[in-house]
């Protein structure tokens, strides 16, 4: 299924992960008038194909809707709300970390669930989508169906869920909430358009859950570390520069699983902080990967 007439995609490069190389950047216009879901990175010669497409049509862009914080999203709303003087939105629990790519007085957390902005008659609605980070946002056109959906569901491979942004069981709740919108296609900010999202988006329920299974079935046998899990799950699958992914989306799921009451860590001689007490440090996360030892529930 092709987009609509009111929206136009723009694949940006970006430092992203791979196997992506861009970030798929959404201008939503009616008349002279536009919005744009996503930055970019803060590089102008990978946006110059958009703002001379926004110069072309002599569009005034009204705002621009950031998903979430990351900067392969958020790095270029900087430098973009100050060549076309507008403002950039973000949920609030992300506001802070895109302050540092906005100036204050132009950033503006006001995305809540709800929320509606767009351009003349296309209205594109804030559907709260935490999980990749806490203050993800999918955007909904209800007319034709369109569902932005940002990180949480890509075109292609699985987004990345796992400490210090991201939260698994939420993540999972938030797929369970899309499932909910009668969605005709999904553009992601990775990836192709999604042409059958309900499908994908039970796809990504079913993965999470079997990873989920296949580490419990690893913990049956006796303890185990992260780093081991890894050995096990993931050797020879990925490249070693995005091997730091593969930890924390493992350990990502053992945080699940302790909240779920089915796994215990231990940490040498280390006190075991309460996961509700942790504060995701570099410091943390070193002890979590390497040094904890997880073990089921007998």
């Amino acid at each position: 299924m092709a987009l609509p007439h009111w929206v136009t995609a723009f694949a940006v490069k970006t430092p992203t992960l791979p196997p992506a190389v861009a970030t798929n950047l959404y201008l939503v216009t009616d008349g002279s008038e536009g919005v744009l879901i996503d930055a970019g990175y803060s590089d102008p010669e990978a946006l110059r194909p958009l703002i001379d497409h926004v110069l072309e049509r002599n569009l005034r862009i009204t705002g621009i809707l950031l998903t979430h914080h990351h900067p392969d999203h958020a790095a270029g709303a900087g430098y973009l709300s100050e060549h076309w003087d507008c403002p950039v939105h973000v949920h609030p629990a992300d506001a802070e970390a895109v302050h540092k790519y906005v100036p204050g007085t132009r950033l503006a957390p006001d995305l809540r669930e709800g929320t509606v902005h767009g351009v003349g008659g296309v209205k594109l609605v804030a559907v709260e989508t935490p999980g990749h980070t806490p203050g993800h946002v999918s955007f909904w056109e209800s007319n034709d169906g369109i569902l932005f959906t940002g990180d949480a569901v890509l075109g292609a491979g699985t987004t990345w869920i796992g400490p210090p942004d991201g939260h698994l069981g939420t993540y999972l709740d938030t797929l369970r909430k899309l499932l909910t919108l009668p969605a005709q296609a999904a553009g992601p900010a990775h990836g192709p358009i999604i042409e059958d999202p309900s499908s994908r988006i039970r796809y990504y329920l079913s993965h999470r859950l079997e990873r989920e299974e296949q580490i419990l079935a690893l913990l049956a046998s006796h303890p185990r570390r992260v780093a081991d899990l890894l050995a096990c799950i993931y050797e020879g699958q990925i490249p070693a520069a995005t091997r730091w992914v593969a930890e924390r989306t493992i350990l990502g799921h053992l945080v699940k699983l302790e909240e779920d009451g089915r796994v215990i860590r231990t940490s040498g001689s280390a006190p075991v902080k309460p996961i509700r007490n942790l504060v995701w440090t570099n410091e943390e996360l070193e002890r979590w990967i390497h040094h904890t030892m997880f073990s089921l529930v007998r």
